[in-house]
């Protein structure tokens, strides 16, 4: 960066009259090239910012941790899209059980609770009972999404997170996240140095860093 920035200011001073002088100046806060007696050409603003900054908008802040991408002072969470989710599928009946389509049904039967005199059957008549295919709120996955579809949230199938981001974001489970919160505040972001060129009539500038 700075080597470019010396090419580009050795190539303006070829261009101007030996008999007048011209320098830079590079700072962190705001300089007036007329307060040396000059006239400015122009002003730009490098990215300067530290190794452990970023530059965002004119100003440098602090690098988000990973996971999270920064917009201004706030780090925002790097999120995944995995699709709609799809219909749940229908429960399996319990073993021995009857199923009925949308209900699993208990056959009805005599317990044998003891014998009779020739070793016939006596009891109570058990059995009879009902049961949703619904009634815990489905199977992942259903009709209606591939075999990846396993994750059930909501009353709908969604695929699984990727291993990088592997927790559905609340509310939106078809975004996949950390899950290390949505966000968090950085800071106030920081002007970078300022290079001013200017003309002067007297002297040249030297050139001044500062970070």
């Amino acid at each position: 960066m700075y080597a470019l920035l010396l090419v580009l200011i050795v190539f303006l001073l070829l261009l101007l009259k030996t008999r007048e002088h011209f320098g830079a100046y590079i700072g962190s806060n705001g300089y007036s090239s007329t307060d040396n007696g000059g006239a400015e050409i122009f002003t730009i603003w490098p990215n300067t910012c530290r190794p452990t900054e970023e530059y965002d908008a004119g100003l440098c802040y602090p690098k988000c941790k990973p996971g999270f991408h920064g917009v201004g002072p706030v780090c925002w969470a790097d999120s995944v899209n995995v699709g709609v989710g799809t219909p749940v599928g229908l429960e399996p009946c319990p073993e021995g059980w009857v199923n009925d389509g949308l209900i699993c049904r208990e056959p009805i039967r005599n317990d044998c609770s003891w014998k009779g005199l020739f070793g016939e059957c006596w009891g109570r008549i058990v059995g009879g009972n009902l049961r949703g295919r619904l009634n815990g709120g489905g199977v992942c996955p259903g009709p209606g999404g591939g075999s990846d579809h396993v994750d059930k949230i909501d009353g709908l199938c969604y695929k699984q997170c990727p291993k990088d981001l592997p927790q559905h974001i609340p509310g939106m489970p078809y975004l996949c996240y950390k899950g290390e919160g949505l966000s968090y505040d950085r800071g106030i972001g920081k002007i970078p140095a300022t290079m001013r060129f200017f003309r002067s009539l007297y002297y040249t500038l030297p050139f001044f860093f500062s970070g």
